[in-house]
């Protein structure tokens, strides 16, 4: 689920649908998505449902869809705060992508919604988020993993 080749820092990217493409493509490239475009298009309909930033600066794009081969959860720092949803006054610097596979998508994708959010409630998560190194998170995230798979 948590792949340190899914985890982008200091981005230059500054607009929703560059941010979801990039990492979205990475998925693919790493076998976790099988079609680009179907999955790019569940996140955007669920975008258009209702914005997913989230406050403190985080965004958790998510997608439901059959392109979906095994649940992944990607995470992009970029280099400055920028509107997430032009409709709305929310920055984002941080942004965490989900794919589930469709046929998990009740109980797996409210899991790890549920434990990303519960990290996020926790201020120094949130700032290690933003200062620390690729090896760093990678180590919160698979935190988060762990957590996620000892639910079951």
């Amino acid at each position: 689920m948590i792949n340190k080749d899914m985890i982008v820092l200091d981005s230059k990217l500054t607009n929703r649908d560059d941010i979801i493409s990039s990492l979205a493509k990475k998925s693919v490239e790493l076998g976790y998505v099988s079609d680009l475009e179907e999955y790019i298009e569940a996140v955007k309909k669920r975008e258009s449902e209702f914005s997913t930033a989230i406050g403190y600066g985080v965004s958790i794009p998510h997608g439901k869809s059959k392109a979906v081969n095994n649940a992944f959860i990607a995470f992009l720092r970029s280099e400055k705060y920028f509107k997430w949803d032009e409709n709305q006054d929310e920055e984002v610097r941080l942004a965490f992508l989900l794919g589930v596979p469709e046929d998990k998508k009740e109980t797996l994708h409210l899991k790890i919604l549920a434990q990303i959010s519960r990290k996020l409630m926790d201020e120094n998560f949130r700032e290690k988020l933003l200062t620390e190194d690729k090896e760093q998170i990678y180590e919160m995230l698979n935190e988060i993993e762990n957590n996620i798979l000892s639910e079951k």
